[in-house]
């Protein structure tokens, strides 16, 4: 298969981890770019700050390539993989090289998730807070939580291993938020839920091709 993957825009490989993937080493992929603005993203340098517009696909595709001798899991990350229309083209090939494949997601493209659920062995979606407080939350004026509620049950009607997931920040994030985090994943017996610290931090240790 060839190394072109169109549509998509990579920032960068982060060759090994052990926390990325339930139960399994993997690599992880950084796509650029994000529909939201979280005011507390530790990957704004890749979502909307100067690194987004940074494209290294062919270089990493062809260390993706070079990595599967070693690992069987690949974490496909961001910013936000489902703004890019190319996903498709790069999971298929990811599933040509025999990765399992994860997708971390904000859940706002359901349409798209739903097309790729096929290809995907885990998904980890971000809830940012309950659903009035999404706006604030997310940094946009839209209301997202239909969309993020309608990915989350794509992927119970599908069947696909997934775990809902929630950052509590200070002044942001509060008990009504991991309240509402509590009762969505209870609502679905076996659903996997985790609330975490917020870390905040200036760099992105992920950055690059290693």
């Amino acid at each position: 298969m060839s190394l072109h993957v169109e549509g998509i825009k990579i920032a960068g490989v982060k060759s090994f981890s052990l926390i990325d993937f339930p139960g399994e080493p993997c690599a992880m992929i950084f796509t650029t770019g994000c529909n939201l603005r979280c005011p507390w993203c530790h990957n704004w340098r890749i979502a909307y700050g100067e690194e987004a517009t940074i494209d290294r696909t062919k270089e990493a595709l062809e260390k993706l390539r070079s990595l599967r001798e070693h690992l069987d899991a690949v974490c496909v990350t961001g910013g936000e993989p489902t703004i890019h229309f190319g996903l498709p083209s790069l999971l298929h090939f990811l599933k040509f090289l025999g990765y399992k494949i994860k997708l971390d997601t904000n859940g706002t493209n359901p349409k798209l998730l739903e097309n790729v659920s096929y290809l995907l062995d885990y998904v980890a979606v971000d809830v940012k807070a309950c659903p009035k407080k999404y706006p604030k939350a997310t940094g946009i004026e839209q209301n997202v939580w239909p969309q993020v509620e309608k990915s989350i049950e794509i992927l119970r009607e599908k069947r696909i291993p997934h775990e809902l997931r929630m950052v509590k920040v200070p002044g942001l994030t509060d008990g009504e938020d991991v309240e509402f985090l509590r009762e969505l994943g209870e609502s679905m017996s076996g659903e996997k839920i985790f609330l975490r610290p917020f870390q905040p931090t200036s760099n992105f240790s992920g950055f690059g091709v290693h």
